[in-house]
């Protein structure tokens, strides 16, 4: 399987499928919208052959400092995609906030 990583927006299915199946995972309770994804900052999406299995963005807050958000479909987590989407997005690994 071979990962391929995009700068630009999954559809909006997609994405769905990507928080569904993370959510699962992690119990997680407010997953992120897909309107806050359009209206966030950079992102990079990671897929297996048409697949979505991550997302990566910078996420601001009310002081303008970034953090680095990511989704990773379970079964992809220990592949490194996190580590070369935060490269693509030039993120130290202090500032990340990712659920796998």
């Amino acid at each position: 399987m071979k990962i391929s990583l995009h700068n630009e927006l999954p559809g909006e299915a997609q994405f769905q499928q990507l928080i569904d199946s993370v959510s699962e995972r992690t119990g997680e309770r407010r997953p992120l919208a897909y309107e806050a994804l359009c209206d966030g900052g950079p992102v990079i999406a990671a897929y297996d052959q048409g697949v979505l299995v991550g997302l990566g963005r910078l996420v601001s807050d009310d002081i303008g400092q970034q953090a680095f958000e990511c989704k990773i479909r379970p079964g992809y987590e220990r592949r490194e995609i996190e580590a070369y989407m935060r490269k693509l997005l030039a993120v130290s690994p202090v500032e990340s906030h990712c659920h796998c």
